[in-house]
């Protein structure tokens, strides 16, 4: 006998309003599906069958089941995939491929379930009880299908696992994913070599490799570990990880040709020590900004390798989130023009052993879209859908994305989406008009407009609403950048979204400031007190690629001032 109850609440408020010229903004509140404390009695198994609420059709979720109350022990679910990249399924649950036979112990139980953040949580509880046999079928609401809106997501640092990665990336309604190196998958359970996960687009690349907190795309790991000198270039282990062969990561960054459009370089780690430099080089086309330091079931207080935030420190779980999204705006501030990412982590699973970040795949995610002609579509949001693997990260390098672990925001200025260049010249007044879409899970903080790293716009969600959905234009006379973003109260860590930025040219000069500069100076300064520790061959190795970031960034002092006198003038 199976007695169930669900409870929904939904907001949803469309905003339309005009200044000067229409612009239309949409806010989704949307709260969790919760199951009553008395929804589901079985006995001693249970099938759960999950759909789409929407479709109809059987669809991959995350589930975890807990003893007793939400809060107790998490139960391990034989002849599962883990949710995540390793063998360590105790941490975030296992997928459920369209059913799944549960069978415990006689007792209380608490679920909950989920489909990536496009989705809402379904919470529970059951009672099993002794030669009960019994199937429920779950209806999975989806709140928003951004694919369908023309943003397709990603995950830019996926772990390599011989857990079926198409089949977690179902579970995560997961489109892309960048992968380290290549692990044989085990066979999917149930599930005929012809019959993969339904999951379209499904693109997956492996040509990535990992090296002290950068990762470089498009490369043949072997290769690059064959340049660094490494004499072991044929383990196994080679694709995942080429850090510990001896010379820094800087060197092998050297070696991609700059302006590469085969090679794409990333920085993992905001935090590395080494960043002055490679930023200095002219070599890095991406850097995360949602990475494996914001992880599903644990908080961090500090840099697992690197700076950690300057004082006064709070010591929030937050805190870290908010360094690495400050280190970005620095970056941005310096005079570069670097796009965000966004990752799941750079954990690994070798013999057994899980090392790194324990997140599902797409937890920290990459939506990605084309700009759209605005005579194609007058009324709506300027996006297209990428047509391929190639399209989505071609966009990626040209920043027309939106980085998340959280709230699903879309957003344009002037029916431009992100990374778009604005010009103007000297005289003029530039007027953007901003324009969000915005649905939402957890609680928000707030949401902001950033330019030039100062909030010009800040809102609760009821403020927003009341407002009509306006948010007041930005009237621009200088070189500028400008993002959206949104904050959650979310509180194990910092869980957000963030537009890349939208880019301002007056002149066609972009923008850069003293402040920004010194903030990367100050960095190196440390990193080189650091660096004298070290023994003389090893300091050898480093010695060029300081002096030459010593260049840089006087060089970008320079600019400064010149750009100072010319205002001046």
């Amino acid at each position: 006998m199976v007695g169930w109850a669900r409870t929904t609440s939904r907001y949803r408020a469309p905003l339309v309003a005009s200044s000067g010229s229409s612009v239309k903004s949409t806010l989704r509140c949307l709260s969790l599906v919760l199951l009553s404390a008395s929804t589901l009695f079985a006995g001693g198994s249970l099938t759960v069958v999950v759909s789409d609420e929407a479709t109809g059709n059987p669809v991959s979720a995350r589930l975890e089941i807990f003893r007793g109350a939400p809060d107790g022990k998490l139960m391990p679910i034989r002849k599962t995939v883990p949710a995540g990249p390793s063998v360590r399924n105790d941490a975030i649950g296992v997928v459920i491929d369209r059913s799944l036979e549960l069978s415990f112990p006689d007792g209380n139980y608490a679920f909950r379930l989920t489909r990536g953040p496009e989705y809402r949580v379904i919470r529970g509880t059951f009672v099993l009880e002794r030669d009960s046999l019994d199937e429920h079928r779950v209806e999975l609401p989806r709140m928003i299908d951004m694919l369908e809106a023309g943003w397709t997501s990603g995950d830019c640092l996926v772990a390599a696992s011989p857990n079926s990665l198409p089949l977690r990336m179902a579970a995560e309604d997961l489109h892309v994913a960048a992968v380290l190196g290549h692990v044989n998958a085990k066979p999917i359970a149930g599930r005929d070599a012809d019959d993969p996960p339904e999951n379209t687009p499904c693109w997956i690349r492996e040509d990535v490799v990992q090296d002290s907190g950068l990762v470089f795309y498009g490369v043949d790991s072997v290769a690059l570990t064959e340049r660094a000198g490494n004499d072991d270039a044929g383990n196994d282990d080679a694709g995942a990880d080429v850090s510990e062969v001896g010379l820094p990561a800087v060197t092998r960054l050297a070696q991609v040709p700059r302006d590469s459009e085969v090679i794409h370089v990333a920085v993992e780690n905001p935090f590395a020590w080494p960043l002055p430099v490679w930023l200095a080089s002219g070599r890095v086309d991406g850097m995360f900004v949602f990475g494996d330091w914001l992880e599903i079931d644990r908080q961090r207080l500090s840099a697992a390798s690197g700076r950690d935030p300057q004082p006064p420190r709070t010591d929030h779980p937050t805190e870290l989130g908010r360094w690495a999204e400050r280190i970005y705006w620095n970056l941005l501030e310096s005079g570069l023009r670097i796009p965000p990412l966004a990752g799941s982590g750079s954990g690994r699973v070798v013999n057994n052993q899980a090392f790194g970040s324990a997140n599902p795949v797409g937890y920290n995610r990459l939506y990605v879209a084309n700009p759209l002609q605005r005579t194609s579509n007058p009324s709506g949001l300027m996006v297209q859908a990428v047509s391929s693997q190639e399209a989505w990260w071609q966009a990626a390098w040209k920043g027309h994305s939106i980085a998340t672990n959280g709230p699903m925001l879309q957003a344009t200025m002037n029916g431009e989406i992100p990374g778009h260049v604005f010009v103007a010249e000297s005289g003029e007044l530039l007027q953007l008009r901003p324009e969000v879409q915005l649905t939402v899970r957890d609680p928000v903080d707030y949401l902001e407009v950033i330019c030039n790293g100062r909030v010009h716009y800040s809102a609760r969600l009821d403020e927003f609403a009341k407002a009509g959905g306006v948010i007041p234009p930005l009237q621009l006379e200088e070189s500028s950048w400008v993002i959206v973003r949104v904050a959650t109260l979310y509180e194990d860590h910092f869980r957000a979204a963030m537009s890349a930025p939208w880019y301002v040219e007056f002149n066609g000069r972009g923008r850069i400031t003293s402040e920004a500069v010194e903030f990367f100076q100050d960095w190196l300064r440390e990193y080189e007190l650091r660096l004298r520790k070290l023994p003389a061959d090893e300091l050898a190795v480093q010695v060029p690629f300081v002096r030459a970031a010593r260049s840089f960034w006087q060089a970008q002092a320079a600019k400064v001032r010149y750009h100072d006198d010319d205002r001046e003038f």
